[in-house]
């Protein structure tokens, strides 16, 4: 056992080490905003996106972590073009399941764009229980990602910043 398992968990100090590393944009619990962390390929949410179960209606929970990803994306005019992936349970009937992922994906793209993010830098996505993380804990399979699909690099506005 080292300090790390004691003192934060190792969860705790990939989150850091990504945050730290990569030079990112990171939002501690002490924020009002939320828990925000972006990588090279996705903005991950440290807190969740919660809807009332089996709606897609977003629990009140989840403006904070929501608006938190909003203030992100327009601190990072970099990240062009992202995936809002909803993904369900795997309970129940596949077809509505994927209906549901589809629908919550498009009332979190429209929160944000309410929010002031422009449309065109969001695509929802409804995976319904196509990709689970855990067959064993179906309740964890139901999450909400953010993948980054496009993104301008800073050395490349550099290069040329008349285009």
């Amino acid at each position: 056992m080292n300090v790390f398992d004691v003192g934060l968990g190792r969860g705790t100090v990939v989150v850091l080490a990504l945050a730290i590393g990569s030079g990112l944009v990171f939002f501690t619990e002490s924020s009002p905003r939320g828990r925000v962390v972006i990588t090279d390929t996705e903005t991950e949410i440290l807190d969740v996106v919660e809807f009332a179960p089996s709606t897609d209606t977003l629990r009140p929970t989840s403006s904070r972590i929501l608006a938190a990803v909003a203030a992100t994306l327009r601190g990072n005019p970099s990240i062009e073009l992202i995936e809002v992936q909803s993904h369900t349970s795997g309970i129940g009937d596949d077809t509505a399941n994927l209906t549901l992922s589809e629908r919550r994906a498009a009332v979190i793209v429209r929160y944000l764009v309410d929010a002031g993010i422009d449309s065109s830098r969001l695509i929802p996505q409804g995976y319904g229980d196509t990709q689970p993380i855990d067959r064993a804990t179906p309740a964890n399979n139901e999450r909400v990602a953010f993948l980054i699909l496009v993104r301008s690099t800073d050395r490349d506005a550099q290069l040329d910043p008349q285009e």
